[in-house]
C-alpha cells in the first residue's frame, strides 16, 4: 500500500503540470469556439470545420513526436543521457521533415470540402438544408481557415518535440509558463485578427487562423527561450548518429503506429464533423461546441496519460516491473475516477455549459441533445487514453492502433453512420456510434496492458548497436 501511495504522488506531481499545460492548450480551441459564437454561426461552424481537416494529417505527425516518449523517458530510467539527446535531435529532425506533407495535404482544404459536401448531399433527403461544406459562408473561410493554419505547422510540430522532451524529463515549469502566456496571447490575437479589435479589420474564421499561427511560433521560440539551460546541451552539438538513417527508421517503426492511432480516433471525430456538415450550419456549430466541451474534459485523462507514459518508461529502463504495474494502475484508476465525475458534471449543468459558448437558441439545442451521450462515453474515454499511454511508455504502440480501427473505423463511424442517414435518426445516432467504438477500444486496451505488463518488459533498441559501438564514436 505504501509504494501504491509513493506512485500515486510521483505520478500526479507530473500529472499535474502536464494537465495545465493541456487545459491551457485546449483553452485555446475553447476561446477560439466561444469568440467566434459571438461573431456569427457561420464564423463558429467555418472554424470547426477547418479545425477538423487541420488536424487530419497533423494527428498523424504529433503521433510521430509522440515515440519521444518512451525513447526519453526509457533513456532516462536508464541514466543514459547521450540517448536522451539522440532522441530530442531526431524527433525535432523528424518534425521538420514531415511538416512539409502535412502543410501540403492543409492547402488541398477546398478541393476536399467540395468533394465531401457533394458526397454528403447525395446522402441527405430531398429538400434538405444545403451542406456546410458546400455553404460559400462556412466551407470557404475553413478552407482558407486551413491555408493559413499551414504556415504553422513547423512551429506546431518543433514545441511538441520539445515539451515531450521536457515532459519525459520531469521538467515542466518552462512548459506550463510558455503555455499560459500562449494562451493569452491568443485571446489577443483572435480579439485582433478575427474580431477586429482596436480598428483593425474583422477576418473571421480566417482571423483565428493567424492568432493561432502567431501563437505557435511565439511558442515554440519562447519554450527555447525560457528553458535553453535544459534545452541547449541536447540540441547542440549535433550527436554523431542523430542523423544516421537506422536509428532514424527504428524511431519512424515506433511513430508511425502511434501516428496512426491518434489519426484515426482524430480521424473518427473529424469524420463525424464533416457528416454533421449534412444537417446545416447551426447543427454544425451545436456539434463543435459539444466537441470542446467532451475534448476539455479529456485533457486531464490525457495529462494522466502522458505521465503514465513517462513513469511506465522510466520503470522499464531501470529494469523494474513491479514499478511499471504500480505506474499502470494508479494512472488508470486516477483516468476512470476523473471521467466519471465530468460525465456527472455533463448530465447535471448542460444548460450552462452550452449557453457558454453560444446565444444562437437553435445551436444550444443541439448541444444539449448530444451532451447526455458525451456523458456516457466519458469513462471509456478516459480508460482508452490512459491504457494507450501506459502501452507507449512500454514502446507498444501497433496494438493501440490496430484497436483503434475496428474500434472507430469497422464499429464506431459505420454504425453512426448508418443509424444516422440509414434509419434517419439524426445527428445524435453519430454520436452514439462513437460511443460504442469509444467502449471497445477502452476494454481491448485494458487487456492489452494487462497482457504486456503480464512480466518484465525490456526497453526498445533504437540505436541497433552494442553500448561499446556507440560508445566508441
Amino acid at each position: 500500500m505504501a509504494s501504491l501511495s509513493h506512485e500515486f504522488r510521483a505520478q500526479w506531481a507530473l500529472a499535474v503540470p502536464v494537465i495545465v499545460v493541456n487545459l491551457a492548450l485546449m483553452g485555446m480551441g475553447v476561446v477560439d469556439t466561444a469568440m467566434a459564437g459571438q461573431v456569427s454561426t457561420t464564423a463558429q461552424a467555418a472554424i470547426g470545420l477547418g479545425h477538423a481537416w487541420v488536424w487530419c494529417p497533423l494527428s498523424f505527425a504529433l503521433g510521430l513526436i509522440l515515440a519521444l516518449d518512451p525513447l526519453v523517458a526509457q533513456a532516462r530510467g536508464a541514466g543514459d543521457a547521450e540517448g536522451v539527446a539522440r532522441a530530442v535531435q531526431r524527433g525535432l529532425l523528424l518534425g521538420m521533415l514531415v511538416a512539409l506533407p502535412v502543410a501540403g495535404a492543409l492547402l488541398l482544404a477546398g478541393p476536399v470540402f467540395t468533394w465531401f459536401g457533394g458526397l454528403l448531399q447525395g446522402l441527405a433527403e430531398p429538400g434538405a438544408e444545403l451542406s456546410a461544406l458546400l455553404d460559400p459562408e462556412v466551407a470557404g473561410p475553413a478552407a482558407e481557415y486551413s491555408r493559413v493554419s499551414a504556415l504553422g505547422t513547423p512551429a506546431f510540430l518543433a514545441w511538441l518535440a520539445l515539451r515531450q522532451t521536457l515532459q519525459a524529463m520531469g521538467r515542466l515549469r518552462a512548459i506550463v509558463i510558455v503555455a499560459v502566456l500562449g494562451n493569452g496571447l491568443n485571446v489577443i490575437g483572435n480579439g485582433a485578427f478575427m474580431n477586429g479589435w482596436w480598428g483593425l479589420p474583422a477576418l473571421g474564421a480566417v482571423g483565428c487562423a493567424w492568432s493561432t499561427v502567431l501563437v505557435e511560433w511565439a511558442m515554440v521560440l519562447g519554450l527555447f527561450a525560457v528553458a535553453w539551460p535544459l534545452l541547449g546541451p541536447l540540441v547542440r552539438p549535433l550527436r554523431p548518429r542523430a542523423a544516421a538513417l537506422g536509428p532514424m527508421l527504428r524511431v519512424v517503426r515506433l511513430g508511425v503506429p502511434i501516428g496512426v492511432a491518434i489519426a484515426l480516433e482524430s480521424g473518427a471525430f473529424n469524420a463525424i464533423q464533416f457528416l454533421m456538415g449534412s444537417f446545416g450550419s447551426r447543427v454544425m456549430a451545436g456539434h463543435r461546441t459539444a466537441i470542446v466541451i467532451a475534448s476539455t474534459s479529456f485533457m486531464v485523462p490525457l495529462g494522466i496519460s502522458m505521465a503514465a507514459s513517462v513513469r511506465v518508461g522510466h520503470a522499464v529502463g531501470a529494469g523494474d516491473g513491479d514499478a511499471s504495474r504500480r505506474a499502470a494502475l494508479v494512472a488508470l484508476i486516477s483516468g476512470g475516477a476523473v471521467m466519471a465525475g465530468f460525465g456527472l458534471v455533463f448530465l447535471a449543468l448542460p444548460g450552462p455549459l452550452a449557453r457558454a459558448f453560444s446565444q444562437d437558441p437553435a445551436v444550444i439545442a443541439v448541444t444539449l441533445s448530444l451532451l447526455p451521450i458525451a456523458a456516457a462515453f466519458q469513462l471509456f474515454d478516459g480508460l482508452q487514453v490512459v491504457a494507450a499511454g501506459v502501452l507507449r511508455g512500454t514502446a507498444d504502440t501497433a496494438w493501440p492502433s490496430l484497436l483503434n480501427f475496428v474500434g472507430y473505423w469497422v464499429l464506431g463511424l459505420p454504425v453512426g453512420a448508418y443509424l444516422a442517414f440509414g434509419a434517419h435518426e439524426g445527428p445524435r445516432a453519430l454520436w452514439w456510434g462513437l460511443a460504442g467504438g469509444l467502449a471497445l477500444v477502452a476494454v481491448a486496451l485494458l487487456i492489452r496492458v494487462r497482457r504486456r505488463l503480464s512480466g518484465d518488459v525490456a526497453r526498445f533498441d533504437v540505436e541497433g548497436a552494442p553500448a561499446a559501438e556507440e560508445s566508441g564514436q
